[in-house]
């Protein structure tokens, strides 16, 4: 389908109201059913929530019309890829000119936020200094080996409460962003 297009699976006799639930639902909702029918359990997907001390937006000095904007920030939540974040830049660019730093760390934070959706994690929420990570299904193994980086000796702490998570206290001069990427990269690597 993503070679050829879809041709008559989302025309009305096929797809019934598709336009209803958006196209994106609607290819979730496929995959899910031919999975379902090869007999395969669909991987449950982990929408992550994002709560950084970063300006994250499209200033309206930047894009003017409120309608574009909606309409970009809407894509711009879709982003899962670098090249899709790219794509976005570019398109931004050649729009309206360079992007503010709050432009592009909107694209940053939609990137992480699908990344750590992949991965499980829940949340990723800044708070008196740390970064708080939470897991929708708690993988101590995978936890017990980021907990053992190197990099994060001393302070990455794992919380084991009623919902366990991960704290890492952030150093002077690191900036939330930054420290929550590089957190998920490490964490995907002890897959």
């Amino acid at each position: 389908m993503e070679i050829r297009g879809a041709g008559n699976v989302l025309g009305p006799e096929q797809s019934g109201h598709m336009m209803s639930v958006g196209y994106d639902l609607y290819l979730k909702l496929l995959e899910e059913a031919v999975q379902e029918e090869k007999g395969e359990i669909p991987k449950p997907r982990v929408d992550c929530a994002a709560e950084l001390l970063v300006s994250a937006n499209l200033p309206s000095d930047y894009v003017p019309d409120a309608g574009q904007r909606v309409d970009l920030y809407r894509r711009i939540a879709l982003i899962r890829t670098d090249e899709q974040k790219g794509d976005m830049l570019d398109e931004l660019i050649d729009r309206f000119g360079e992007p503010p730093r709050e432009a592009v760390a909107l694209l940053d934070i939609a990137l992480l936020r699908s990344r750590a959706s992949e991965q499980g994690i829940s949340e990723i929420k800044e708070q008196d200094g740390r970064l708080l990570l939470t897991f929708a299904q708690t993988d101590f193994a995978r936890l017990s080996a980021l907990c053992g980086d190197d990099s994060f000796r001393g302070r990455l702490l794992l919380n084991a409460g009623s919902t366990p998570y991960l704290s890492l206290r952030l150093n002077k001069g690191e900036t939330p962003l930054d420290m929550a990427e590089t957190l998920v990269g490490k964490y995907a690597q002890t897959a």
